[in-house]
């Protein structure tokens, strides 16, 4: 892929589907990072050593205008952030209590029924 191709929503669609929670995370340091120094994603990556980020992601971020990097940064927190969510929800189903049904006892009659 050409670099004047790139775009944010190409490099959301290929770490979404091949980067865990940390390198996500790690990612989206980087971005900040540089955007607050006024420095590349690859300035930062060689000054963190987050070396489990792909260099052809770091190229392809690099390529992007300040404005469209700070859109995928948010778009990378977005997912992070659902990605939480849903984590919370699953622990919650996970714990709900089950409900039993209550079998109808037979107690024997006592004289004062009559």
């Amino acid at each position: 892929m050409n670099l004047t191709e790139i775009n944010r929503l190409d490099i959301l669609a290929h770490i979404t589907g091949s980067f865990n929670r940390a390198q996500n995370t790690g990612l989206n340091c980087l971005i900040f990072l540089a955007l607050r120094e006024q420095t590349t994603i690859a300035y930062q990556k060689k000054e963190w050593g987050f070396e489990d980020i792909p260099q052809q992601i770091i190229v392809w971020c690099d390529s992007l205008e300040e404005n469209d990097l700070i859109e995928l940064g948010t778009d990378i927190a977005a997912g992070l952030l659902e990605e939480l969510v849903t984590d919370s929800r699953d622990a919650q189903k996970a714990k709900r209590p089950t409900v039993q049904a209550i079998e109808p006892q037979n107690q024997p009659t006592l004289l004062s029924d009559y």
